[in-house]
């Protein structure tokens, strides 16, 4: 079994003003608090679940990110179209891991998530024998979320900045939903004012 965990890091952040993925949370670029839980899932998944190889891809538009995961060991691939939304990242991830049985796509401005509940979807994927898996917060669905390769091609038919939520939708029989009790873990930092919120 061979599942890929990709960090899409390749918004264009207008709302925040500058790059967000670059701002600093406690002492860390918001990128890198993502990326260096990646690197601790892959490690205990691969330590714990027999047979199962786990890759981490990059995709990025900022070359500071796709340094950081060179020296890091994972594959980075670059977008060179950020423009055509979070679609054109999840289509790059996939054609770039087209070897995975599953993808496993976590965005990169929820700095608060948390390194068990990302190991916990991918457990409750691979033990489900559903075709997909996703978190979720009082009824509403978010990322991370798993597909299975079946999804694959209706991934890579979206267009536009609609992700993989609008495919979970769609096949809500085949997902399996972890519940998350913090909803602190699922929020979006898209602006300034959502960290000083989030910091109250």
């Amino acid at each position: 079994m061979k599942l890929a965990l990709i960090m899409l890091a390749a918004g264009n952040s207008r709302r925040f003003h500058s790059n967000k993925l670059l701002y600093r949370i406690e002492g860390a670029p918001m990128y890198r608090r993502i990326l260096d839980k990646l690197l601790k899932v892959k490690k205990r998944l691969e330590e714990e679940r027999s047979g199962l190889a786990v890759s981490i891809t990059i995709v990025t538009q900022y070359e500071e990110i796709g340094k950081a995961g060179e020296q890091e060991g994972v594959k980075v691939l670059y977008n060179p179209h950020p423009n055509e939304g979070i679609s054109s990242s999840i289509k790059l991830g996939i054609k770039g891991n087209r070897e995975a049985d599953a993808c496993l796509f976590t965005v990169s401005d929820q700095p608060w998530l948390k390194e068990d509940t990302i190991r916990e979807l991918a457990e409750l994927f691979l033990d489900s024998g559903k075709g997909m898996a996703c978190v979720s917060r009082e009824g509403k669905l978010g990322n991370p979320c798993i597909f299975s390769g079946k999804y694959f091609p209706e991934l890579l038919s979206l267009t536009g900045d609609t992700g993989g939520r609008a495919v979970l939708a769609a096949r809500r029989e085949d997902a399996a939903v972890l519940k998350v009790k913090d909803k602190r873990e699922l929020v979006d930092l898209d602006r300034p004012k959502d960290f000083l919120a989030e910091k109250k």
